[in-house]
């Protein structure tokens, strides 16, 4: 298995659709692999891709990217937009803190959050996906109607982004503790990751948050 993690890490620093924040070249090199100028849809700790290479299967005419710390599992995602051909959809591998480094503000229009890892000990909570320093982050690169899709197992990291997602004053536009209880698709893809194939399989009840920071905007907008 650690052979086959080297040979992966190996490979995906050489793919077309892959690129990494050490690169000082990053901006021009996205800039150059997307044909279109459209605002980007993000998948943040994308694993194997699931998201990105599924949501631009549909959408042909937008930009995806999914990014992850470790390049073994976007390898996987990576080689499957490859055999697809779908070039509207790339990878970095890097951590979320460091986006800015790349993306210009208001050129995010949406946001996913699959099964991040929940971090449970007190001392990794800066880790999560969903804090305080991220949701700033967040904010200003999202489009002013932007929005924020997250999913968990976990009840405590469920719990916990509903108090700091409330705390920061973002909008919640949708929320449930199980979304495969609802017949509302409109906040959702319907899209599974492997994990969540899995996680339902196990008897899992999968949580789900829709919410943006359009309330911070004007009132024309929200109404």
């Amino acid at each position: 298995m650690a052979r086959t993690k080297l040979k992966r890490l190996s490979k995906v620093k050489k793919l077309p659709n892959v690129f990494s924040f050490d690169s000082e070249a990053i901006q021009s090199e996205i800039q150059k692999y997307f044909k279109s100028i459209t605002p980007f849809t993000l998948e943040i700790g994308c694993g194997h891709g699931d998201y990105s290479v599924g949501l631009a299967k549909r959408f042909p005419a937008k930009n995806f990217i999914g990014i992850d710390v470790k390049g073994a599992r976007v390898f996987r995602g990576a080689m499957k937009a490859i055999d697809q051909k779908l070039n509207n959809v790339g990878f970095i591998v890097g951590r979320a803190e460091n986006l800015k480094e790349v993306f210009h503000p208001k050129s995010i229009e949406e946001i996913y959050i699959p099964f991040p890892e929940p971090h449970v000990r007190r001392a990794n909570q800066n880790r999560r996906l969903i804090s305080d320093n991220l949701l700033k982050i967040y904010k200003e690169l999202l489009t002013d109607s932007g929005t924020i899709h997250f999913k968990t197992d976990n009840q405590f990291l469920f719990d916990y982004a509903l108090k700091v997602i409330s705390g920061f004053g973002c909008r919640i536009f949708f929320s449930t503790e199980n979304i495969n209880d609802e017949e509302n698709h409109n906040f959702h893809s319907g899209i599974k990751t492997s994990f969540e194939e899995h996680y339902i399989k196990e008897g899992r009840s999968i949580k789900y948050i829709c919410f943006g920071f359009w309330y911070l905007i004007s009132n024309f907008i929200i109404n």
